[in-house]
């Protein structure tokens, strides 16, 4: 009986003792919860910080082309919200600021941060600025406003700044610390020469206890000339316009680009890319639905460096030079005075299984034509003999690829490192390439691989061939000036460019801008797009191009311009994506945009002549 007495009384005990420590623990972790965060929030500090305006861009006139103004925006501080005010915050938030929906408002005090950016204040009166700061938990501060000055004009150079994600986070770091950072374009290229040092403001419990203002980004200063820009833009828009109403295509037009580049320092002057976008959308949040409607229609890439394409006759260049340097003409011609009859198609037999007659573009053919006349009229029966004799004097050694390495050494296959971001690098082809392809992409090759017509078809740039239109131009003033460098629009970069030079000889270079130069006249497939300028074309050189596209597409419209053949400053390149006829579309934009560059009178763009 007492032992029992005695387990009763340890067990109530060890009963006792069991409450007395729960009913503690639920104290200290349920009841005085808040005042024990509330003391550990006054003993400690942290920082929040207030991000720095952007570095101006200017044109090389000193147009400001993006701006960063300070505004004043409305923050919340959550360090003094509490279940008691919350509603209230919720409601003026609610009332003043309609583009927050109720679940972006309740997640928003829910996930809320020490402090949370609401929104821009500037409408606002200083005496409702002053009525917000009654309120204990809203603090204002300024906040930087990116301004594009130019709209769309200038969408795909600038590109646009939005809020960064966790991919931004591991590209730049810093942008832990800031609400902006650079999506595309030179914003997101030099998004560490842009971006500012940001301010930081130091809470200790609810109060701000220091205050250190942001310092802006460094400016930056760029080539591009905005008179030429506007121009280029809207010398693309009449020749679509053109190109809808004169082509027969299954799909509108709407893709094009050109390019101005000066020849002798590889600077941009004008690069427009169409369809373009407005990036001041972007700056308060551009809706789901505009952005998907921009989507669909590629909006958002720059053709001019992204854009690949089969690029057509203007790839002719690269055999032009080959033939030069190396003495590769038709079989039986030894220089480029020599002759062969074009009768418009050219048979012969492959023994790997390739076609055995080629079609030229003009049925009936061109006569006797040397290599300044074929570059002229765009022959392709004397570029294909080119390529024939590649193949006999070459099949299965190391220079059968001479052609592609040729290719490769101005530019083509590979990034010009132009300062801009998501640059596309194309595909010159040979057998490496289709061997590979045979295993990782069987759909594009046949099963026998590398074949002769495939490099029939690359020598008039057609076949697995892609291209973009920066390649193009810069390739073009390899040749005209025998030196290699990438394109750049900030200026500071030219300093630090890598030249690479080529045995090219002044003689061939006067050789190249007299053949292009013949283009541009009289028997020329870009005669009827210059011919409206006069006397003056007598200085213009260029290169039309029309490639075909798979499947149902029309051609895609091609032409290189230099401004003066005496002495070239710029090199132009249009391209329309199935535009249709390079002579007929590209080369009468071209025009225009030359017009403008060496002062003369604009005329509208108006349709050429399909001459290829």
């Amino acid at each position: 009986m007492f032992l029992n007495k005695r387990y009763n009384f340890l067990a109530l005990l060890l009963i006792g003792l069991f409450i007395y420590i729960a009913s503690f623990l639920f104290d200290l972790q349920v009841l005085s919860r808040a005042t024990a965060l509330s003391t550990i929030d006054k003993q400690t500090s942290d920082t929040f910080y207030l991000t720095a305006p952007r570095g101006d861009i200017f044109d090389d006139k000193n147009e400001r082309l993006a701006t960063s103004s300070m505004e004043p925006h409305l923050f919340l501080n959550f360090r003094k919200i509490d279940e008691n005010n919350s509603q209230i915050y919720q409601q003026f938030i609610r009332y003043n600021f309609p583009e927050f929906g109720q679940n972006e408002i309740t997640n928003f005090f829910v996930d809320g941060n020490n402090i949370e950016l609401v929104g821009n204040i500037s409408t606002f009166s200083a005496t409702e600025r002053q009525k917000l700061l009654e309120l204990d938990a809203f603090e204002i501060f300024d906040f930087p406003i990116r301004k594009y000055n130019y709209d769309n004009l200038t969408s795909h150079i600038i590109g646009y700044v939005g809020k960064p994600t966790s991919d931004d986070f591991e590209e730049f770091p810093h942008t832990k610390k800031s609400l902006q950072v650079g999506k595309n374009g030179l914003e997101k290229f030099y998004e560490n020469t842009l971006t500012g040092l940001p301010g930081e403001i130091t809470l200790k419990g609810n109060e701000i206890i220091e205050y250190i203002p942001p310092q802006k980004g460094e400016d930056i200063y760029i080539s591009l000339n905005i008179e030429t820009q506007n121009i280029v833009k809207n010398s693309l828009l009449q020749g679509i316009e053109l190109a809808n109403e004169n082509e027969q295509t299954k799909n509108k037009v709407i893709r094009s680009a050109s390019i101005v580049l000066d020849v002798n320092t590889g600077a941009i002057v004008s690069m427009v890319s169409l369809p373009d976008f407005n990036p001041n959308q972007f700056v308060d949040g551009i809706s789901n639905q505009d952005f998907e409607q921009l989507n669909r229609i590629q909006a958002f890439n720059n053709f001019a460096i992204q854009g690949l394409y089969p690029p057509g006759s203007v790839f002719k260049v690269v055999s032009y030079w080959l033939a030069e340097n190396e003495g590769l003409f038709p079989e039986g011609l030894n220089s480029r005075r020599g002759r062969i009859d074009c009768k418009g198609s050219l048979s012969f037999g492959f023994d790997d299984g390739s076609q055995q007659v080629y079609q030229d573009w003009k049925e009936d053919g061109h006569g006797r034509v040397n290599l300044s006349s074929a570059m002229q009229q765009s022959c392709n029966v004397y570029f294909w003999d080119i390529a024939l004799n590649i193949w006999r004097t070459y099949e299965g050694t190391q220079n059968e690829s001479i052609l592609q390495n040729y290719a490769k050494d101005l530019g083509f296959g590979e990034l010009t490192n132009i300062d801009l971001p998501f640059e596309r690098n194309g595909i010159i082809p040979d057998r490496e390439v289709f061997e590979d392809w045979t295993i990782s992409r069987p759909d594009l090759v046949r099963p026998e691989g590398w074949l002769g017509g495939d490099l029939m078809n690359l020598i008039i740039g057609q076949g697995a061939i892609t291209v973009t239109p920066i390649q193009v131009a810069n390739a073009y003033k390899t040749l005209l000036t025998s030196t290699y460098s990438s394109p750049y629009l900030n200026i500071e970069t030219s300093d630090n460019l890598k030249l690479k030079k080529y045995n090219i000889s002044d003689d061939f270079i006067d050789f190249l801008k007299n053949d292009l130069n013949l283009v541009t006249n009289k028997n020329g497939t870009a005669y009827a797009a210059f011919e409206i300028m006069g006397r003056k074309a007598n200085d213009i050189g260029g290169k039309t191009g029309t490639a075909q596209n798979p499947g149902e597409k029309n051609n895609t419209s091609w032409f290189v311009g230099i401004d003066s053949v005496k002495d070239p400053k710029y090199v132009v390149v249009t391209v329309v994506e199935e535009g249709g006829s390079g002579s007929a579309i590209a080369a009468p934009i071209s025009r225009r945009i030359i017009q403008h560059l060496i002062g003369s009178d604009l005329t509208p763009v108006r349709y050429g002549e399909i001459t290829e």
